[in-house]
């Protein structure tokens, strides 16, 4: 607070333990406005239906008023992406996956996506190509607008 930094308060990937951790964050007189949620990330096929749907039910209750989870919310894909088997796992010993670092990318673009479509607002990735069509595909979805 002295330096009027951000907070990331992370939590276990539940709608309720992120709000109270908001809560009790706030009751030390953090401004909320300073508050940036991290309600962990799972990768795809490592939980990824249960962070999508756990960021969608975060999301709905800010919509319906609920200040203590009306934050924005950050998603270290990168991270959960690039640690599972499917991303590390060399294409000598398994031929049939294919080229190792296009799979990584695409494990990593496909769980952005879905974070992003869920409702996170902020997505951390590691590999350049990620970035480039997470941002491709960010620029055309606003083009409707």
């Amino acid at each position: 607070m002295a330096h009027n930094h951000f907070l990331i308060a992370e939590s276990p990937i539940d709608v309720n333990i992120a709000k109270q951790t908001n809560i009790l964050i706030t009751q030390m007189n953090f401004p909320k406005e300073k508050i940036i949620m991290d309600p962990l990330t799972g990768a795809l096929g490592y939980g990824l239906e249960y962070t999508y749907s756990v960021i969608e039910r975060i999301r709905l209750q800010a919509f319906n008023g609920d200040e203590m989870v009306q934050m924005p919310i950050i998603s270290f894909v990168g991270q959960e992406s690039w640690k599972v088997k499917e991303t590390k796992v060399s294409q000598d010993k398994e031929p049939m996956w294919g080229d190792q670092e296009k799979r990584g990318i695409l494990w990593e673009t496909t769980t952005a996506v879905s974070l992003m479509l869920s409702g996170a607002n902020i997505l951390v990735l590691r590999h350049p190509y990620s970035v480039t069509f997470i941002k491709e595909t960010i620029n055309k979805l606003s083009d409707g607008l």
